[in-house]
């Protein structure tokens, strides 16, 4: 098998949903993502034409456009009515502070020769960016594999006054990608064009901002962890995002 095939929806997607719905609907969602994973996965393994032959594709539907059971879609609602919330309220506990973050992230740091031994498609250079001048803190290849080559790469950084900054990247036009992502579950625009934004917080203090969008042929999530206001948060993680090009 050249490549792995994953029916992956981003940015207001199966994935979030099933960490942020309630509890029903995380079984209802949890339960087609894993039958549609395993679904792609054998037809990937099948005789036949090889889906490696056939570039990966990114594509945005209305939710009433999308092919799966009435009760998945009803988790997708309730998920875009609590994306109207402006910040969600976190558990104690919840958001890890930037010691235990740091305590746990990956310490390498790969040099560009070894990077490109592991990877699909050169890293995105964020020099331009407020990470240019930050203290990379340590990196590791993520995504799926393409062969012997990472289609992603997750990169952690301590941003002065925001915290730690974890940068993803996933080349999804990788053969064999399949990425949907809901419309109405898009709330901002990111270099022209649809984008997710998340904030959360809890009672000590902490708070994190999540912001997910596409370039021409990469999925990029950026994520700040870390003390204080988390409007300030999703401010710099939009900056970062408007400075980043594939």
């Amino acid at each position: 098998m050249n490549s792995l095939k994953l029916p992956l929806l981003i940015a207001g997607c199966l994935l979030s949903a099933s960490i942020h719905a309630a509890q029903d609907d995380v079984d209802d969602v949890g339960k087609w993502l894993n039958e549609r994973t395993m679904q792609a996965a054998r037809e990937d393994s099948a005789p036949g034409p090889a889906s490696a032959e056939r570039e990966g594709t990114y594509r945005v539907i209305p939710l009433a456009e999308l092919e799966a059971p009435e009760e998945v879609k009803q988790g997708f609602r309730d998920e875009i009515a609590q994306s109207k919330v402006k910040v969600k309220r976190a558990s104690v506990g919840e958001i890890p502070s930037v010691a235990e973050m740091t305590a746990s992230l990956p310490k390498v740091v790969l040099a560009s020769e070894a990077l490109r031994s592991r990877l699909r498609s050169p890293p995105t250079d964020l020099q331009a960016t407020l990470l240019g001048t930050a203290e990379l803190i340590g990196m590791e290849p993520s995504g799926a594999l393409d062969g012997v080559l990472h289609t992603g790469l997750t990169r952690f950084y301590r941003l002065e006054d925001i915290g730690i900054v974890e940068f993803n990247e996933n080349h999804f036009r990788a053969p064999g990608s399949t990425i949907t992502v809901i419309a109405e579950m898009q709330n901002l625009r990111v270099n022209g064009v649809p984008g997710r934004l998340d904030r959360i917080a809890d009672s000590q203090g902490r708070s994190r901002a999540t912001l997910n969008w596409a370039g021409e042929s990469k999925l990029y999530t950026l994520i700040a962890t870390g003390e204080g206001d988390v409007q300030r948060k999703a401010e710099v993680l939009q900056q970062i995002a408007a400075a980043v090009r594939d």
